[in-house]
């Protein structure tokens, strides 16, 4: 009866590790060639992406500019109003 255990044991332990050292292989990737891409394609698609994001930023420059120019007309227009609304800085008091 012990000789059954031990050889019942010993089956199942190298079993066990048959069924480790099989599992352990399928963990390695099927093929080790590292896809890389290529430079030149990686280079011009960020050249291509810094020019867009530039037009982009001088776009909005230029909004910004206009909307400045405008509040320069309107500032100067108010400007205006103000010095046209008030009363000279010298008056002659009435007798």
């Amino acid at each position: 009866m012990h000789v059954i255990r031990r050889r019942v044991w010993i089956a199942l332990g190298g079993s066990l590790c048959l069924a480790l050292i099989l599992g352990a292989c399928g963990i390695l990737p099927a093929s080790t060639v590292d896809k890389k891409r290529d430079p030149v394609m990686v280079d011009s698609s960020v050249v291509q992406s810094l020019q867009r994001q530039i037009k982009e930023r001088e776009k909005r420059i230029a909004e910004l500019e206009a909307q400045l120019d405008a509040l320069k007309v309107i500032d100067q227009d108010i400007e205006k109003r103000r010095q046209s609304s008030r009363p000279p800085a010298t008056l002659t008091p009435i007798e």
